[in-house]
């Protein structure tokens, strides 16, 4: 990315003089990535293999191994919060205790939304829809998907969500996002009324649906690189300050390969490491399902 919007964070601050020193080293990390300093590159998202989708995608009912640093999974569920980040802990003298505070305010957050929110299953949803496709296996398939849900915190007060198709198998790893397409109020969210939950069901059947469609086209290879890459960003794929302090809009993918586009949305396919903390493009790796109206930044390269 340009130098010009990250110079403009750091003019006139001396980082070590306000922050502890593994702070200042975190915060300084995140503007070289902003700034475009060379980094390893992340991890590439591949397409499925035709043969190895030839036998079969069984599902599986739990959350994967590797989530983005700082997620915390709902209790007796298949929702993962990506919370926001506050600088306040940055002028915290033990950075590893308001780490600690941080990471039990998160759980309770998560706590809390158990009992709303488990009364919606994306597992079941998903299997409903998956029942129809002729990969689906019900045991036994080269493949394992596990679906779930990210429900993220964003900087404009509001929770943005992702239903999730993750993939493994045959040392492949894949992962399919549909983003929903309604926001909702902090106040509404975390005391959702029986019509937030029935419009979350329905755009989670929606995108299941969507979702399915995609990893079928994938797998019989009608749905590949057009040779069209973009600069991307959404506050659905990247929603908070990473530590409380850097803007999500200034963090965008700027090798989005564009795989089909309409008047309303693009399918992209994105790298990234999914083991990043949500606010460093944790959300980033894998294809996704993006309507135009959710995207801040969308520019051809």
């Amino acid at each position: 990315m340009s130098g010009q919007p990250s110079s403009s964070l750091i003019t006139g601050v001396t980082m070590t003089s306000l922050f502890p020193r593994s702070a200042a080293l975190a915060a300084l990390a995140m503007l070289s990535l902003l700034a475009g300093c060379a980094l390893p590159r992340p991890p590439v998202s591949v397409p499925i293999s035709a043969q190895t989708a030839q036998k079969g995608v069984s599902l599986q009912r739990s959350l994967p191994q590797v989530l983005p640093d700082k997620a915390v999974p709902v209790p007796h569920s298949q929702f993962v919060l990506i919370p926001s980040e506050s600088a306040a802990g940055l002028l915290m003298p033990i950075p590893f205790v308001s780490g600690a505070i941080g990471a039990a305010l998160d759980r309770q957050s998560a706590e809390a939304f158990e009992k709303s929110y488990g009364q919606v299953s994306p597992y079941n949803i998903v299997l409903k829809e998956m029942q129809a496709s002729p990969f689906f296996r019900e045991t036994g398939g080269a493949l394992q998907l596990q679906p779930f849900a990210f429900m993220t915190e964003c900087v404009d007060d509001k929770y943005r969500l992702a239903l999730v198709f993750q993939l493994q198998g045959a040392g492949w790893t894949g992962r399919y996002m549909y983003h929903l397409p309604t926001a909702y109020d902090i106040a509404e969210f975390k005391a959702p009324s029986p019509q937030v939950l029935a419009v979350l069901r329905s755009e989670m059947v929606s995108g299941a649906r969507i979702l399915r469609q995609l990893l079928e086209r994938a797998a019989l290879g009608r749905l590949e690189s057009r040779g069209v890459k973009a600069e991307l960003g959404s506050l659905h794929l990247v929603g908070g300050k990473a530590a409380g302090l850097v803007s999500p809009t200034l963090l965008v993918s700027r090798d989005a390969d564009v795989l089909e586009e309409t008047g309303d949305h693009v399918v992209v396919r994105m790298p990234g490491d999914m083991a990043n903390a949500g606010t460093a493009g944790g959300l980033f790796f894998g294809v996704h399902y993006l309507l135009k109206s959710q995207l801040h930044t969308y520019k051809k390269l």
